[in-house]
Parts: structure tokens; sequence; C-alpha cells
């Protein structure tokens, strides 16, 4: 016999209005709402984890969903975008824009997103417990430094976009329903596979659906969605084939992989280049440090001129002698030359150490995918194209060969900065009258043109441009180097016209028609580095690319329920309650949903059977009296308005009911799933009539059910749940939004308490609860 234990963990008054109410399967942690579009997550007790701001004003949370291992939580807001957040940090670890969003057109409420659903293929897949040896990339790839091992010594701290996923053993889909009717699929929450249009299914173009909830099979082999025709505003159940993703799970999983791994990789790409440009950026400011109030003392150009009519003529001008005795003593200068050096050293290790080992590891994965697309029999499904891959493995190998070209020029310009350094030295020197080493005074002629080529446009004068800012301070130019650092074209293009490899293209061409391998960089000849960055993450982004995708054609549409017609005015939306579950072991979708519109028709309970490709129907509609709470038979009739539902479990779904004689308590029921599937009756599928007709009876529940299956929650006017059966807890919304109350499921009948274990004053303000947040949060609350 089953007892509806309850017992009361905690009560809490909450300063805005709570929206949705989520609780992990893997762990105690409730994730909530607000109408002001945070989302907070609490534990068991009510210790907040963290808040969640909304990404921009006036966008709300719509829909979220746990990941299956509990570490991350997605969020879909009113704008169309679904964030995937680190539970531990708070950090966003994807996001995804997946509806274009028109500041003036975009409408949320006939877009946007309406449910999110994060499924679990119960199956084991072979590729993760046995993989191959040859799959580990260690054993050919050279491992990835951390980011700021150069920048700053001695940390061992990774950057948090580096985060990566923990592998998985079963596969695991994010699906994203929009009011469009377009369905999101994203393996493990990283990998978008593709997108549904129900409408394209349906073979109806030109209709209007809009997605209310998505159920998944337990093998992925079936899809049930619940859906709002737009035009008759009624509610269909459409019932999906999807075995193309039960059949090649496996195929699935190794491609998911490939894309995690590169993912993470162009995440590091972007890292190191902030990193240099960071340094270079060091390199300038040390230069505008020192040498800014000589150079506004000077006309436009003065400083070069300056400098060169010095290394020419041997004799300073009088602002640049001031400058030298005065601003850059030889102190300065060595500790000005060393600190520029250890930036041209650190950029010069970030290229070697990190952008060629990311760019070498890009390229091996990438061919490695090329290698999946060649196996159409198997990865076809997956939608990746060939050519793509291929222009994205060109596009790196592009990266790698500006790396190289970069390489070259840091050489360069480390080597002609030592020189003009060493000169400078000398000159200061000469200037205060002191005796110099003959070494250092000796200056060959091969070192003076590489003083001269350091001097170039050293003040940066813009000869194009005549429109500068006065106000805007000199910015020393080491153009030959930071070209390379801007997202524009180079403008001093490195000499390789007698490269041995560039004439030989030149004389083969046959060479590049004839072969995808070999390829001509000729087209990136004036890309700056960052340039090539951007044109390498765009090619990858080409490849993923789900609107080039069409995934539509893998699936069927096997049924369509007409399910239930509206009869509230175009607002079904707006008050229907709804959700859905799979029974593996009787291969069968439940779903029950209540309409406030319409309370007198109470609860409605379907099952869809699938058994090979024959599908039946079983429903009912239920309602619950006030015999459940008093033993009064006369009172048969008088319905209990219903205020919320949910599956709690494979063996019962909790509903939750208004008191019939007390308005500010409510009652908590738990419906065993196997009643509601004995009293329910086998509909016609075929009609044209919705399923949930006038000729359906309406059954009392209240006398089927056992007295320890409910439990009246006193002084507490419900009027939303959520429960999970997996962690047996349950929180209660009172109708004011503010108020929650916390319960832990099936405890003993001894153990259940009457009273609240802790409470908040309802007069605790805005301002005092944010406060007290900031306050009482300890490092145990933000860590697992």
């Amino acid at each position: 016999m089953y007892h509806c234990g309850m017992r009361p963990v905690g009560e809490r008054h909450v300063p805005y209005k709570v929206d949705l109410m989520v609780w992990s399967n893997r762990l105690d942690l409730l994730a909530l709402s607000n109408f002001k579009g945070e989302v907070q997550v609490h534990r068991l007790h009510w210790q907040k984890v963290w808040n969640l701001s909304p990404p921009k004003e006036n966008v709300t949370v719509q829909a979220m969903a746990w990941r299956p291992d509990g570490k991350a939580l997605a969020i879909g807001y009113s704008s169309g975008v679904v964030f995937i957040i680190d539970i531990e940090d708070k950090e966003e670890l994807d996001r995804y824009e997946l509806e274009q969003e028109d500041e003036d057109a975009f409408d949320p409420s006939k877009h946007g997103i309406t449910c999110l659903s994060w499924a679990v293929r119960t199956e084991i897949l072979e590729s993760a417990t046995e993989p191959n040896i040859y799959d580990d990339a260690s054993l050919f790839l050279q491992s990835l430094p951390v980011v700021g091992e150069y920048k700053n010594q001695g940390t061992d701290e990774n950057p948090k976009d580096l985060k990566e996923i923990p592998a998985a053993n079963q596969l695991n889909m994010l699906l994203v329903g929009y009011g469009s009717g377009y369905i999101y699929m994203n393996i493990f929450g990283r990998y978008p596979f593709g997108t549904i249009h129900l409408a394209q299914l349906a073979k109806d173009e030109f209709g209007g659906y809009k997605i209310l909830d998505i159920c998944m099979s337990d093998d992925f082999s079936l899809m049930q969605i619940a859906y709002i025709d737009c035009l008759t505003n009624n509610l269909f159940i459409s019932l999906m084939n999807t075995s193309v993703l039960s059949a090649y799970a496996e195929e699935m999983y190794i491609v998911a992989k490939k894309h995690s791994e590169i993912a993470r990789l162009v995440s590091q790409l972007d890292q190191t280049m902030i990193s240099i440009i960071e340094a270079w950026e060091h390199i300038l400011l040390e230069m505008d440090t020192k040498m800014a109030d000589y150079a506004a003392a000077v006309p436009e150009g003065g400083v070069s001129a300056d400098l060169l009519e010095l290394l020419m003529l041997g004799t300073p001008s009088d602002e640049l002698e001031v400058c030298l005795l005065q601003k850059l003593t030889v102190n300065d200068l060595k500790k000005f030359g060393n600190s520029i050096e250890l930036s041209y050293s650190t950029i010069q290790k970030l290229v070697l150490k990190q952008l060629n080992i990311v760019g070498q590891s890009l390229t091996y994965y990438l061919s490695e995918l090329r290698g999946l697309t060649r196996i159409p029999d198997r990865y076809k499904v997956i939608g990746i194209d060939e050519g793509d891959v291929t222009e994205a493995i060109r596009a790196c190998c592009a990266f790698l060969n500006k790396c190289l070209e970069l390489q070259q020029v840091i050489d360069t310009s480390m080597r002609n900065y030592k020189a003009f350094f060493r000169w400078l030295f000398v000159v200061i020197v000469r200037l205060l009258g002191e005796q110099t080493p003959s070494e250092i005074v000796k200056i060959t002629q091969q070192e003076l043109g590489h003083i001269a080529e350091f001097l170039y446009n050293f003040d940066n004068v813009q000869v194009e441009s005549s429109e500068s800012l006065p106000d805007k301070p000199v910015k020393f130019n080491l153009e030959r180097l930071g070209q390379y650092l801007e997202d524009q074209d180079l403008t001093i293009l490195p000499d390789d016209e007698d490269n041995p490899w560039h004439k030989f293209l030149k004389d083969n061409a046959c060479l590049l028609k004839d072969s995808d391998t070999i390829f001509s960089l000729f087209e990136f000849k004036k890309f700056s580095l960052v340039q090539q960055q951007n044109h390498l993450k765009t090619t990858i982004g080409q490849i993923f690319d789900v609107a080039k995708k069409d995934t539509c054609k893998y699936f069927s549409l096997l049924y369509n329920i007409k399910c239930y017609e509206d009869h509230s005015n175009s607002k079904l939306i707006e008050n229907l309650r709804i959700c859905q579950t799979y029974h593996a072991d009787a291969n069968r979708f439940l779903m029950a949903f209540m309409d406030k519109t319409n309370e007198i028709e109470g609860l409605h309970f379907m099952t869809v059977n699938i058994k090979e490709k024959a599908c039946t129907v079983n429903a009912m509609k239920y309602y619950f009296s006030s015999c459940l709470v008093a033993d009064n038979d006369t009172m048969d009739n008088d319905n209990i308005p219903i205020m919320d539902l949910q599956f709690y479990s494979p063996e019962y779904f909790s509903v939750l009911t208004q008191h019939p004689h007390n308005d500010a308590s409510a009652i908590f029921i738990q419906v065993p799933i196997k009643i509601a599937l004995e009293n329910s009756v086998e509909c016609n599928i075929k009609t044209k009539l919705y399923l949930f007709n006038d000729k359906i009876i309406k059954k009392n529940m209240s006398p089927l059910l056992e007295p320890g299956v409910y439990k009246v929650l006193d002084k507490l006017d419900g009027f939303r749940i959520a429960v999970s059966g997996g962690r047996k807890v349950a929180v209660v919304l009172a109708k004011s939004l503010r108020k929650v109350r916390v319960f832990e499921m099936e405890v003993d009948g001894e153990d259940e308490e009457d009273e609240i274990l802790d409470t908040t004053p309802q007069s605790l303000n805005t301002t005092d609860q944010s406060i007290a947040d900031k306050h009482n949060v300890t490092p145990a609350d933000a860590t697992f």
C-alpha cells in the first residue's frame, strides 16, 4: 500500500513572483524562474546556489530543463535564445540563437521557445564503453598547454571557456520546441543535429503549429509531440517515427565527440588570440608611456624623423635630447627594453606553443571528420558535407601558414628592436659624456638597416586619412607585427617570390585541380592573423550549420490525433497544463492535461500504445470530488478544481487540487497510474471527432483512491507543483506566486511533521532578501 508521506522541509517567501519550477533528477536541486526573468537554483533546504539575471531587459524565461547528469541547466528565453548554464559556477557553457530575432517584428507570443526537454537514451553506447585505441588522439597529438601559462607563470587554472563536458555512455539530446512549429535537436546539448519542421512533416506547408511539449521513447525510436494548431487553436498529438536516431546512435555519438573536441579547440584558439593581442597592446602601452610627452611636443611624423636624423647625422633635435637625457635614463632604458622583450617573447611562445598546436589538432580532428563523411552508409544521415569539411581543413592549413608567417615576422621584429635599443643605449651614454665599450659602439651596416626598418613610420602617421581626432593620443606603431593582429588586410606583405614551393605550384597548376589535399594559399596572402582566425571559425561553423541540413527527410509522421477542442476563445495555450512521459515496459506514451478555463471537465488522461506499426489510444476524463476528504456520498458530483498536475514516477502522477471546504488549503494527491489505466477506454483515432469530446464520460477518481495517497496541505492555497520521483521531493507554489513550500516525499507516517521547519516572514522585502543572499551564501553553497 502506497502512503503519501510528505515531510515539509521548509517554507519561503520570495521577493519576486515565481513562474517556473523544475527539479533535477540527479541532485536535490530546484531551479526557479521569476517574472523578472531571473533564474535561481536552490538546494533542498533552500540554500541558494546562484542567481542568474536575464540576458537583457524585458526578457522572461519560457522553459527550463536539466541535463540528465544534473550538472547543467538549459534555459529558454522569450527572445528565442537557449542558454546552457553550468551548475557549479553559473558559467555559460553554450548558447543557441535559433530564431533570428527582429526587435521590431519579433512577437514572443507567436514565436520564441515554448518547451525544453532533455531526453536520454537508456541503452549503453558501445563506442563509449569499448573505445578503439586509435580513437585516442593523444597518441598522435601534442598535449595542449594552459592558455595562461606564458602570460601568468605558475598558474594551473584552466580558462572557463575550455570546460569539457563529462564523457557520457548514453546518448542524450536536448529538444527545443518553438512557437513557429520547429523542433531543434542538440546532442549532449553541444552538437547541433538538426531541426524538424512539424508543418513540413504534416505536409501542410502553410500550417501554423505551436509546440507545447515533446516526449521521446527510451530508445529514441518514437517522439510524441503535443501542439496547438494556430488556425483552429485546438490541441493535437503527433506520433513521429524517429527510428533513425536509434539506429544511428553510435554514429551520432562519434560525430558529437569530434564536434566537442573541435569546439573546445576553437575556444582555446580564441583565448590564445586574446592573450597575444593583450601582450601586443602592452608593447604599445610601454611605448606610449615612455615617449608620449616627447611625441606631443613634435609635429606628426616628427618622432620617426628625429630618430632617423640622429641615426644618419648623429645629432639629436632639442626635444629628442631632452627626452633621452631626462625621460629615458640608462636604467629606464634597460627596463623598457626588457619589458618589450618579455612581451615579444610571450607572443612568440603563444604562437609557437599554442596556436600551432591548436591548429594542428584542429586539422587532425577535421581530417577524422572528413574520413567519416566518406562512409556514407553510416554517416550520411548526420548531414555533414565533405566539401564543407575540406574547406575547413584548407582554412586551418592557411591559419597554420599564417602563424608561420607571423613567427618569421616576430623573429625579424625582435632582431630590429634589439639593434634599436643597443643603438639608443650608446646614444644616451655619449650624450652623458661617458665612455662606452668598443664592442657596444660598433654597429654594422646591416644593423643600421635593421634600425632604420624599426623606425619606419614609428609614430603611426596616417597617410590616407587626413581626418584624425586631435584629442586622440599618439599610438606608436610597430607596423610589420601589429598589422597581423588587426581585423583588416595586411599593408606590408611578406616577400615570398623566391619560395620554391610557390614556384613549384605555379609551374604545375594541374596539381591544384586534381587534388583536394594540395592547394594554394595565394587567396589568403593579404589576410591578417585575425582575419584568418575569423575565416577558420566561419568555415567550421558551416560544417555544423543546421540550416543547411534537411533533417525532416529521415523522419515520418505516423499518426496525428485530434485531441482537444478549444473552449476558451483562443486562450487555450495560456490555460493548458500538460505533462507527458513514456513507459518502456509497455511501449506507450502517457499524457495528462487540464484546461483551467474549463475546470468542470477535470483531468484529461490518455495513453498511446504502440505495437509494431499499430497504434491504439485509451482515454478518460477524471475529476475529484469532496468525498476524497469527507465521507459523504451525496457530494459525489461536487467537482474539486484541479490546479496543477505532473508525472511523479512510472507508477504515480501528482495532482494538486483546491480544498473543497477551505480556500486557504490545498490537497496533494498521488494518483496511481494503474488505476487511471484500468478505468480508461479505447478510442477510435480515425474518427473526425476530437478524442476528448462530449461522448467520453467523466469518472470520479476519488472513490477509486486509497486514503494514503493524498495529503491536505494546511495554510497553503496551492497553485502549481514541481515533483521528482527520482529524488523523492516536491515543491508547492501558493496562489500569490511568492510563497513556496518544499517537501520530502515517500517518508514513513511516523516521520511526517505538521509544523514547517523553517519559515521567513512575508514582510521580507526585495532589498532585505537580496542583502541576506549576499551575506549568507557560503563557499559550500556554491560548489558540489
